[in-house]
């Protein structure tokens, strides 16, 4: 879908930037805010997932095999969890098949095995189109990040759009969570630079394709109502190209 018409199904998120000084949740309305170590969360109770999430990732030396175990998230209301911790299982033979998707990636904190514990909370878990979670252009984002902090801090905001397309909701029963429509993530550079993608939960967005979904700061904002801590002057249009890796990041 071409990314002019995508905005007519979105639903905007409802809340503003909640940050709290210490790690508990917050209750307003239809969200929760979710503070852990190094990251904020906006947790959607009727969605049963993120909807936002922002934190700064800076040079580190971990190389910490992958934590594995998923959690439920013991600070939630027990009515506003996740109904399991597995895997979302389609069918053999579907079409699209969806993983426990991060918000905040895990990857980013092997330096530390506690935050790469924190990261697997269910509470930081959508169901995310498995090829644009692996090897498309949302990991693509996350190489990004994970190689450009090497070389000064990086801002990352991102989260989900629901939208209104329920054939997607694979996961209403052994879950009870919503499958995102779209997902979105902007990143701020230690250099100035700033890019932001508007990505479908699908298999289409690749690293071959990824600059077809630059999108204006601005609009990300209208979408969201979140408020980025960028220049005004960056805000009103999209990167024209999505940067490459850094010479010598080895991320795979």
């Amino acid at each position: 879908m071409a990314i002019k018409g995508i905005f007519k199904q979105m639903i905007p998120a409802a809340t503003a930037i909640t940050l709290l000084s210490a790690p508990i949740a917050k209750t307003n309305a239809e969200t929760i805010t979710l503070e852990f170590d190094k990251w904020t969360i906006d947790y959607s109770c009727d969605h049963k997932g993120y909807e936002y999430f922002t934190y700064q990732a800076q040079r580190d030396s971990g190389e910490l095999e992958r934590y594995k175990p998923f959690h439920s998230e013991a600070r939630l209301p027990k009515r506003c969890r996740q109904k399991a911790t597995s895997s979302y299982r389609l069918p053999k033979g579907s079409q699209i098949t969806y993983d426990r998707g991060h918000g905040v990636h895990q990857n980013i904190w092997d330096h530390s095995r506690d935050l790469m514990k924190q990261s697997n909370s269910m509470a930081n878990i959508v169901p995310q189109a498995s090829l644009l979670n692996r090897r498309g252009a949302w990991r693509y984002t996350e190489k990004l990040t994970e190689c450009w902090r090497d070389k000064g801090l990086v801002t990352v905001y991102g989260g989900v759009v629901w939208g209104s397309n329920k054939k997607n909701d694979h996961f209403k029963k052994s879950h009870g969570v919503t499958t995102p429509d779209f997902l979105w993530k902007l990143i701020k550079y230690y250099d100035g630079g700033v890019e932001a993608w508007l990505f479908p939960n699908d298999n289409a967005a690749t690293v071959n394709n990824i600059d077809d979904y630059l999108v204006a700061p601005r609009r990300l904002e209208k979408i969201t109502k979140k408020i980025f801590d960028i220049p005004q002057s960056l805000k009103k249009g999209s990167a024209k190209k999505t940067r490459g890796l850094p010479r010598g990041c080895s991320i795979k």
